[in-house]
């Protein structure tokens, strides 16, 4: 490969880059009304209603998934073991389904998930809009804190390095 075809190659790389972090910045809205997704009444696997701020921990990644979202059923084990390890320090997981249960329960049963899943169905696309991803994709992730104040917003899969340092990052109530 000449000089020229490899200035050429990296030019298109940097430029193709900074398109996507531009397409990606323009997909989550700076307008964020996480009010009306932490006071949303939605179901349990239970049958009830309840308010998803009332399972916030002292770090809390509430995420949004569906059933027929690749990335989100591959994210999904890594959030339990995530969850598993690190529940008894304060971080907690609401999985928000923009499915119902009938669809989504067997496939949950199958992972062996355990962290708390609400079901929005469709009023769960109004909430993700609601709470900045413009574009309705997923899976779509929002790190709170205990009062509910966004710390961070990830569209797209979450990897186990960034669990990490969200938890690194995050000062829990009981190291104040």
């Amino acid at each position: 490969m000449s000089n020229q075809s490899k200035i050429l190659l990296i030019s298109v790389a940097v430029v193709a880059f900074i398109v996507g972090l531009g397409i990606n910045k323009a997909v989550l809205s700076d307008e964020i009304k996480i009010e009306e997704l932490l006071n949303a009444k939605l179901m349990t696997s239970e049958g009830e209603s309840k308010i998803v701020k009332s399972n916030l921990g002292d770090l809390t990644l509430i995420n949004f998934w569906a059933t027929w979202c690749t990335p989100c059923r591959r994210e999904m084990p890594l959030f339990e073991t995530f969850y598993q390890n690190n529940k008894a320090n304060g971080f907690q997981i609401i999985g928000i389904a923009i499915d119902n249960q009938a669809n989504a329960q067997p496939m949950l049963d199958s992972m062996g998930i355990t962290y708390p899943i609400l079901y929005a169905e469709q009023t769960g696309i109004k909430l993700m809009e609601l709470s900045g991803n413009q574009s309705g994709g997923m899976p779509y992730s929002i790190l709170v804190d205990k009062k509910g104040t966004v710390i961070d917003l990830k569209l797209g899969q979450v990897h186990e390095p960034q669990l990490n340092d969200w938890v690194k990052g995050a000062r829990y109530e009981g190291d104040q």
